[in-house]
């Protein structure tokens, strides 16, 4: 099976992308918002250039029929307080997921759909899970990797193929340009990519080695 170079475990390695939300969906009497979930935008993450493949097929969105999407501040987690809406439906059109949330009817929820109305949040980033992963070079060949030298100089894009949406967060600064109302655990996630690297080095120079050694032995 081939190993994707990056994690795909949810803690602490759960991805950030950021997106926008636009003011003139405002619904003040229904309490929702529409926003641009992801727009697919390339992302540098320094050794590669991250994509999301946005279309019905790539996105799982089960936790929508599991309990809900929530909507948080800044992706914080540490406790409900920082949940200030939910995800009340999803749609995609034009190459981008869409998502509307309802904001929560409490002081948090009031002051975020608050900030939203008078156009102070920037944008919102979703939290997801990869679960599977495409590579192609700078040429735009598909590469293996179990095969294929996978470089880390910036110069693959890595497509998430196959993602689940785990949140939504509305943040202070966004950073996809292709969307007005995407973040990432830096620290964390690069750690975890080095380490990945590493391991496909390693994995590299192993099956080079077999293959010297099945030559010399006349395979």
């Amino acid at each position: 099976m081939p190993v994707a170079p990056w994690t795909t475990r949810r803690s602490p390695e759960k991805r950030f992308a950021k997106t926008s939300a636009s003011p003139r969906s405002f619904n003040p009497s229904q309490r929702t918002v529409e926003v641009v979930a992801s727009a697919g935008s390339p992302v540098d993450r320094g050794l590669y250039t991250e994509r999301l493949k946005i279309s019905p097929s790539s996105v799982d969105l089960s936790r929508m029929q599991k309990g809900g999407i929530a909507v948080l501040d800044s992706h914080s987690q540490a406790g409900l307080g920082n949940i200030i809406g939910k995800v009340v439906s999803i749609r995609f059109d034009g190459g981008l997921m869409l998502a509307t949330i309802k904001f929560a009817e409490t002081r948090a929820g009031d002051d975020a759909m608050a900030m939203v109305r008078d156009a102070m949040i920037p944008g919102s980033s979703i939290g997801y899970v990869v679960r599977k992963w495409r590579f192609e070079d700078s040429d735009g060949r598909v590469l293996d990797p179990e095969q294929d030298r996978i470089p880390s100089d910036g110069s693959v894009t890595a497509w998430a193929v196959r993602f689940e949406l785990m949140e939504l967060s509305l943040v202070s600064v966004p950073a996809d340009s292709e969307a007005v109302f995407r973040s990432l655990d830096v620290t964390s996630l690069a750690a975890a990519h080095r380490a990945a690297l590493a391991r496909m080095a390693a994995r590299t120079r192993m099956l080079a080695r077999q293959r010297m050694i099945d030559r010399m032995r006349g395979r």
